[in-house]
């Protein structure tokens, strides 16, 4: 199995959280989660991420859309999200908070700009190797981070093997 498919396992998982029509993908990276969260017509999408190095070709792929006005990439940190608070219905971090030197940080600023839910999908130590170049070490410190965060907050939780859900529920 590819990273591709569990990918799809995953927004299978985590779409009946994803509640629009404004949501805030956190972690452009190559594009997947845009992939699947934009055939949902209903939605407009703003994907952030620091290094827009893979925007030219999410921009080529989906034209019709930024067109449309359905999607808009933007370069920013999740630390730090341009937009103003509860500007967004849904929030999501797909396999993009092992990229934070704190994560923690990174969800406190997507609750910031968010009136409704809030998704985090990381990948587990398991993973490490099999899915994602990531140490065991790195992403077990990720997942401390996360979690305690999240049991702070009172975000649900559930560990699926390779890869676990955080999310609140608004």
């Amino acid at each position: 199995m590819n990273e591709d498919s569990k990918i799809s396992e995953v927004m299978s998982s985590l779409a009946p959280l994803i509640k629009g029509p404004a949501i805030l993908d956190v972690g452009t990276g190559f594009g997947t989660g845009i992939a699947h969260l934009i055939k949902n017509r209903n939605y407009s999408i703003v994907s952030i991420d620091p290094e827009a190095w893979a925007f030219e070709t999410i921009e080529r792929e989906f034209r019709r859309e930024i067109d449309e006005n359905r999607l808009k990439l933007l370069k920013a940190r999740a630390e730090n999200i341009p937009f103003p608070d509860k500007h967004f219905n849904s929030s999501l971090a797909l396999f993009s908070m092992h990229h934070l030197k704190n994560p923690a940080e990174g969800i406190r600023e997507m609750e910031r700009v968010t009136s409704g839910n809030i998704v985090v999908a990381e990948w587990g130590r398991e993973s490490a190797g099999k899915y994602n170049p990531h140490s065991e070490d790195e992403l077990s410190r990720i997942r401390e981070n996360i979690l305690e965060f999240a049991n702070n907050e009172g975000y649900e939780t559930r560990n699926n093997g390779l890869w676990y859900l955080v999310w609140k529920t608004k």
